[in-house]
């Protein structure tokens, strides 16, 4: 890919919106899991997310969708983020809204922009992997009007994440069509899932094109479409949004969805078992009561 296409179409979106219920009380309303410093070197899954985004795309490309409450914490971990790069939510409203109003920024902003949506709070322990295989998503998406979201070949029956059902047209190819997504099942279907060879875990990362996301959410989430037509500006048109996923509002109905296989040492930080694998991993000593992290040290 030509290195000017990066710099000037491409952007990566992080959202960083999730609350990090299931890891209550180390995560906290004010303090939610992606600014939690779990590190070895005490930086943050948000600020590692950051950091290896730009390792490919300048940082003067790497928009932040935040609640506005968190603005402090994702200043001190991203600093000298640009003004217009931090866009923030005055309310809560999941990652359907979250990618919605960062798509019509980034469409009025450039008309050939491209997204690489990233969650905020995911481990990665092969950077190199990791960035071929986004490179690999942008290449997809900026030759086919089509979303592709990053598939994880699941190495457990786990009932943690979301997965896609995949059709390969041939063995071995990387870049799939998408022919359903599921959220988290039980321990039955999961293992199910594993032993039919066809699903990956839903790693939560999206890359498309503003546009293509923007015809979408006209067709398939009519309500997020018209908050977006109205002109009154984030403060008083964000509250109208549903709060929706973007799995939810789009993925599920559209049916121009590929999914790239990524196997670059991913981990969802959600739950407190990944929290202490990773924390072990880094060699972060943690309090724990009743299987709970309370306490990082």
């Amino acid at each position: 890919m030509a290195e000017n296409k990066i710099t000037n179409n491409v952007y990566a979106v992080i959202l960083v919106g999730g609350q990090g219920k299931r890891l209550r009380p180390l995560s906290t309303d004010i303090k939610p899991k992606a600014f939690l410093s779990i590190m070895r070197d005490g930086k943050t899954m948000f600020g590692r997310t950051v950091e290896r985004i730009s390792r490919m795309i300048p940082k003067s490309n790497i928009i932040v969708v935040a609640n506005a409450s968190h603005e402090r914490l994702v200043k001190k971990c991203f600093k000298n983020i640009k003004r217009g790069n931090l866009l923030l939510e005055p309310v809560s409203r999941n990652t359907g809204p979250a990618v919605a109003y960062a798509s019509s920024a980034l469409n009025t902003r450039n008309a050939d922009a491209l997204l690489v949506v990233l969650p905020a709070d995911h481990y990665v322990t092969r950077t190199k992997d990791y960035l071929s295989v986004l490179r690999c998503g942008i290449d997809f998406a900026l030759d086919n009007e089509a979303v592709v979201v990053i598939g994880i070949n699941p190495v457990s029956p786990s009932t943690e994440y979301g997965y896609i059902r995949i059709h390969c047209r041939r063995e071995g190819e990387r870049v799939c069509k998408v022919e359903k997504f599921t959220e988290k099942p039980d321990l039955k279907t999961a293992k199910g899932y594993i032993k039919s060879g066809h699903y990956l875990w839903n790693s939560g990362i999206f890359i498309f094109r503003a546009s293509v996301m923007l015809k979408l959410i006209k067709l398939y989430a009519p309500k997020i479409n018209s908050v977006l037509g109205e002109k009154c500006g984030a403060t008083k048109a964000y509250p109208k949004f549903p709060d929706i996923s973007l799995d939810y509002s789009i993925m599920e109905k559209a049916h121009n969805i590929y999914c790239l296989k990524g196997d670059y040492g991913w981990k969802d930080v959600g739950s407190f078992n990944s929290l202490k694998s990773v924390l072990r991993r880094e060699s972060r000593r943690f309090i724990e009561k009743d299987g709970k992290v309370i306490k990082i040290l």
